[in-house]
């Protein structure tokens, strides 16, 4: 058993910059894995290139940074409180976990072709349904014949009823639905079936807000099928701007309702659609403009969008809002 020292010397930057190290290594052992073919990615097990990956990279870890790994893991668990607040981890750590994630899909597919088609189908009817209902309950809620607790209540309902996935895909991520699509795009009906179902669309968005507050404007490649509205920098920023008052609006609503009421605690994850589904839904009543729209111009204006102090004050204030209602429903 090594000395406590060891871990001891081990600081809260030391292992900031270690999974940064990490990061790196691992985005290698990605590339060349995806770099192989098909049908020699296939023979791998998930297990196999889990453990092959994190091999990899604890050998990279003590070679180049002299570091034993299970030093770092007790390390964490040392400062697990302080790096809990610690957002560079939190970010390596989450990419991480994708790149894992990717890594293990592009050797086995979780879905064959045929349920993989049927899941992009239920997503693009449940999508499809779900902008619709936002839309209605937002015209209520602004005519006033709906207050924000009989919209959240329907929010509810509505998430209730999404139709459950079959046995096996209910947890599908993004980066596995991402991978699936990779596997399978050469078929007309599925390229037909992703584009109805949003999917790149949603990655886009999670993407695009990142790479916006992160400053990096290169991060989010926009896809040649992708054009979108021409929209002035001016008019972009403005719609942020809404979409931000909006949102303000409907939490601090929600919060007093969800205070006042006796039934239930509110749920997080369906609060937070409300707010952002609403909100959306006024900035499109008012600019025409769709989410999906409005992600678009927001990546090809990228570059100076990042330097626009009102548009990354407001991106950030989103944010904010957002941290906001999962706080308040966790109360």
């Amino acid at each position: 058993m090594r000395e406590k020292s060891a871990i001891h010397g081990i600081t809260v930057e030391k292992i900031v910059e270690i999974h940064q190290f990490m990061v790196m290594e691992m985005q290698k052992v990605l590339t060349e894995f995806l770099a192989l073919d098909q049908e020699t990615r296939r023979t791998f097990s998930n297990k196999a290139c889990e453990t092959t990956a994190e091999l990899l990279v604890s050998v990279a870890v003590e070679q180049t940074l002299g570091v034993h790994c299970e030093d770092v893991e007790q390390a964490v668990i040392q400062h697990e409180e302080i790096l809990a607040n610690n957002p560079e981890f939190a970010r390596c750590t989450d990419q991480l976990a994708n790149m894992m994630q990717h890594l293990t899909g592009a050797a086995q597919p979780r879905a064959n072709k045929e349920d993989f088609l049927e899941v992009l189908r239920n997503m693009a009817d449940h999508a499809q349904k779900a902008k619709d209902f936002s839309k209605k309950v937002y015209e209520e809620y602004r005519a006033k014949t709906c207050p924000v607790s009989d919209a959240y209540r329907r929010f509810e309902e509505f998430a209730a009823d999404t139709p459950a996935a079959k046995e096996g895909l209910e947890d599908l991520t993004p980066v596995e639905l991402q991978l699936c699509y990779d596997e399978y795009r050469e078929d007309n009906e599925v390229r037909s079936a992703w584009s109805k179902a949003g999917v790149e669309n949603s990655i886009m968005m999670a993407s695009c807000m990142t790479s916006l507050l992160k400053n990096d404007a290169a991060a989010v490649p926009l896809p040649e099928d992708k054009k979108g509205k021409k929209m002035k920098l001016s008019e972009i920023v403005e719609m942020q701007e809404l979409m931000v008052d909006e949102m303000k609006r409907l939490s601090e609503a929600a919060s007093a309702a969800s205070k006042a009421s006796s039934s239930s605690p509110w749920r997080a994850e369906v609060a937070m659609q409300m707010v952002q589904s609403l909100a959306s839904a006024a900035v499109e009543r008012r600019y025409g403009v769709s989410p999906e729209e409005m992600t678009i111009a927001g990546i090809q204006n990228a570059p100076m969008l990042q330097k626009n102090e009102r548009f990354v004050r407001a991106t950030e204030k989103q944010q904010e809002i957002i941290m906001a209602v999962a706080q308040f429903c966790a109360q």
